[in-house]
């Protein structure tokens, strides 16, 4: 099964975004904005796995993805990425917080260990808003950056660690928990 590790969205934070997106979309040009439903931070991409690798990566990361629950993440600004060349990719980061940054350690040290190629790249926490289909004019970009700067985004509170099984159909990616940490208070399997 295709898999990944995520931090499922926020409500607070989600609707704050959502108000963004559709105040900033209309002033824009065209791109394929993603829908708040899908809004995740991605800790590890996994690929295709077994099952049970899937059981061996869930209790290697169990500790750490416990520890994360309740954590509130802190908007560190607008993503562009590349950050260098044509933008393909709009979104919001998040700052460090040392209980997501163990998570991520966690889930490379049990990816590897369940087979998986080592991620080359380093652990950025965002949320992907928009894919940019063409290129846009440094003006746009800018003024992407600048409203996302002065929107007041709050905190993204972790309220469960998720791995999804992945799968993709005529309507897109099928996101479905194949192990889940939730914190107390918070319904298993709800999203924003």
């Amino acid at each position: 099964m295709r898999t990944f590790l995520a931090v499922p969205g926020d409500p607070a934070w989600v609707a704050s975004a959502r108000e963004f997106t559709a105040r900033i979309r209309p002033r824009l040009p065209a791109a394929a904005w993603t829908e708040p439903g899908s809004w995740h931070l991605t800790v590890r991409f996994l690929g295709e796995i077994t099952e049970e690798a899937a059981e061996r990566f869930s209790e290697a990361i169990a500790p750490a993805a416990a520890a994360l629950l309740e954590t509130e993440l802190p908007v560190a600004g607008p993503v562009v990425v590349p950050s260098r060349g044509r933008p393909r990719v709009l979104g919001m980061g998040f700052g460090a917080v040392q209980a997501l940054g163990e998570v991520a350690r966690a889930a490379e040290e049990a990816a590897r260990a369940i087979g998986c190629a080592p991620e080359e790249r380093p652990f950025r926490p965002h949320v992907t808003l928009a894919r940019l289909r063409g290129p846009w004019p440094t003006a746009a970009v800018e003024e992407y950056c600048e409203s996302a700067r002065a929107w007041a985004f709050p905190a993204w509170r972790v309220r469960s660690v998720v791995l999804y099984r992945s799968r993709l159909d005529a309507a897109g990616a099928v996101h479905t928990p194949v192990r889940e940490w939730t914190a107390a208070g918070a319904v298993a399997g709800a999203r924003a």
